[in-house]
């Protein structure tokens, strides 16, 4: 649900409905309202905190920064570096923006390189990726322990 209505306010944003000023903030308080009642429909599954840290992380900085992920240029690989330039200054990305001395929370924005990617990410990024890697994990050792039927304990704590 989260997914789809960030698509339709990227989708508005892109044909002019909604300025990026109002579309950024408004699909990502969408999608962290929609991972808040996940979180909260489902508390046993630890591994949805991180997830929910890494949205609102992400949220914070596009809301102080006006509905723009600030990017650090300086961070994006060099052999992408010329093209992500391009697009920041050309404002075509209605998500992200070029980092200035003035921007807010500058140290949640995408100041984290992947060179294999040729990309940037953020701290949320990161809390998100390690979020969707442990549910996975978690979902899986939850249903591994439901159908064991001979009584075999898998949890990795030691008592």
């Amino acid at each position: 649900m989260g997914a789809l209505l960030e698509a339709l306010v990227g989708f508005s944003t892109g044909r002019g409905w909604l300025s990026p000023e109002v579309g950024g903030p408004l699909a990502k308080a969408g999608v962290l309202a929609c991972v808040s009642y996940g979180l909260l429909a489902n508390l046993r599954l630890r591994s949805l905190w991180f997830i929910w840290l890494g949205f609102a992380l992400n949220t914070l900085v596009i809301v102080a920064n006006r509905g723009h992920m600030p990017v650090w240029l300086e961070a994006v690989p060099p052999e992408a570096r010329e093209g992500m330039a391009r697009q920041l200054t050309a404002r075509s990305d209605a998500v992200h923006s070029l980092m200035t001395p003035d921007t807010p929370f500058y140290y949640l924005g995408d100041i984290l390189p992947v060179y294999w990617a040729k990309s940037v990410l953020s701290l949320g990024d990161v809390y998100l990726i390690i979020g969707i890697a442990a549910l996975v994990l978690e979902l899986g050792l939850e249903g591994r322990r439901q159908r064991q039927e001979w009584g075999i304990d898998i949890r990795f704590d030691t008592d």
